[in-house]
């Protein structure tokens, strides 16, 4: 469930001068007392995609993030419609997150060349994928435990009590790699688009970091750093209104 807005994924390469310490991190598991999903606001946002290589810079798309506060019966939840576009066929990506305990309810992703559709009961996922044009294969699975969905990676650090200093994991589904583990470590603070923010190293997997800067009152994601190659940086930044 890798979506192109959030371009760190799948992403190789770290940012040398920002490299994350190597600090206990504690484990954030869904319903964890440390998550505040209240934290999130309902929210309209156009994000720019831009390469820099050396002094050139290419803008290659845009990503407009949409979250809204609903009620699904008597239990309060996120839903976000993330829309991609690279080119000139959009990417849709939307999903359902439980409010109070930031698990994954269901998660929906609509592009060119692929179908994707799940559901979440705790340890269990089941649903579908394909390409567009044949039949999908399913999908049911139990887990070793209840997982966060890697495509909201951004909404669970949100969610956490960032100071200098916190380092924590989280362990995450994804259609392409099943259960995998992230790490986020706040390495400080630093002003973003007029706005004071935390400044998170974002990790994958080794060598495959990101640099996140995270509103410190908004709690909004304000801009993702990611280098491709040793030349190339790939910039996520929130458009000012």
């Amino acid at each position: 469930m890798r979506v192109l807005a959030l371009l760190l994924v799948g992403m190789r390469g770290a940012l040398g001068a920002q490299q994350a310490p190597a600090s206990p991190a504690v484990l954030v598991a869904p319903g964890d007392t440390t998550l505040r999903g209240s934290r999130i606001a309902a929210d309209s946002v156009q994000y720019s995609l831009v390469a820099y290589r050396g002094a050139q810079q290419q803008t290659i798309g845009t990503a407009i993030d949409v979250v809204r506060l609903e009620m699904r019966g008597d239990v309060p939840v996120i839903h976000r419609v993330l829309t991609v576009s690279p080119g000139r066929a959009p990417l849709i990506d939307s999903t359902v997150t439980d409010a109070r305990t930031l698990a994954p309810r269901r998660h929906r992703n609509v592009s060119p060349s692929r179908l994707i559709a799940l559901e979440f009961n705790g340890r269990r996922v089941k649903g579908s994928i394909g390409p567009v044009d044949v039949p999908s294969l399913p999908i049911d699975t139990t887990l070793a435990i209840a997982p966060f969905d890697s495509g909201n990676w951004d909404l669970i650090v949100r969610s956490l009590p960032l100071e200098k200093g916190y380092a924590a994991r989280f362990r995450v589904y994804d259609t392409d790699s099943g259960l995998r583990e992230y790490r986020i470590d706040v390495t400080g603070s630093a002003t973003v688009l007029g706005e004071e923010a935390h400044v998170v190293i974002f990790t994958l997997a080794p060598k495959r970091e990101s640099v996140v800067w995270i509103g410190k009152e908004s709690r909004r994601l304000l801009q993702v750093e990611t280098m491709i190659d040793a030349n190339t940086m790939l910039r996520q930044e929130r458009q000012r209104r």
